[in-house]
């Protein structure tokens, strides 16, 4: 068998480099996770993971976009097959709500500190804003869409409604993640696609 090749090394070193260092935010938090952890926890040493992320907030920042493109790629796979613009619409919807709100208090604990703590250093903010900037472009884009289609209402507010939307998801979220509120997540999941989506349709 032929010796791995150099780039083979680095891809395979960067790979449990991101693993392991998602797994210790997850667990640990932005601020209670060091690099030390990571060596420690990925057997990499840690001038070698200075030679893949110059600091912590830049392998942060480097997750955050992961994480945003592994999502926007989801979602785009679950509306692809969608008959028209207010089905898409639901699906992406549906996703977003069953990661954001419909997921473990401690899930919904770690995504609260992670926009938290990445609100206070102005070098991971931009990412963090970039990320919801990304989201919130495809949703306006998508009602958009729909409008030219003739498919939903013309004088539906893209931006108005889906910065209310984002909001209401934050909120649940936040809830639920800092004072234990249960919700039944199907039926709330209903009520919400019912009150964004009953008066939007052409």
């Amino acid at each position: 068998m032929a010796p791995r090749t150099t780039e083979d090394q680095w891809n395979e070193t960067h790979q449990t480099i991101i693993r392991v260092a998602t797994q210790l935010f997850a667990t640990k938090g932005y601020n209670g996770t060091s690099m030390n952890d990571i060596v420690k926890e990925s057997g990499v040493s840690k001038g070698a993971i200075y030679n893949h992320f110059e600091s912590k907030e830049q392998l942060f920042n480097a997750l955050l976009d992961l994480e945003t493109e592994a999502g926007m790629n989801q979602v785009i796979a679950l509306i692809n097959g969608s008959q028209n613009t207010i089905e898409k619409l639901k699906n992406a919807l549906k996703y977003t709500y069953s990661t954001s709100v419909a997921c473990p208090r401690e899930v919904c604990m770690m995504q609260i500190e992670f926009m938290v703590t990445a609100s206070r250093i102005d070098t991971i903010s931009p990412t963090l804003l970039k990320r919801y900037q990304t989201i919130h472009k495809f949703f306006v884009d998508l009602i958009e869409e729909g409008k030219q289609k003739g498919e939903i209402r013309g004088d539906v507010d893209a931006e108005g409604l889906v910065t209310l939307v984002y909001a209401a998801l934050d909120g649940l979220a936040f809830q639920h993640a800092t004072l234990g509120i249960q919700y039944d997540p199907d039926h709330l999941e209903q009520v919400l696609l019912e009150l964004i989506l009953k008066d939007i349709a052409a």
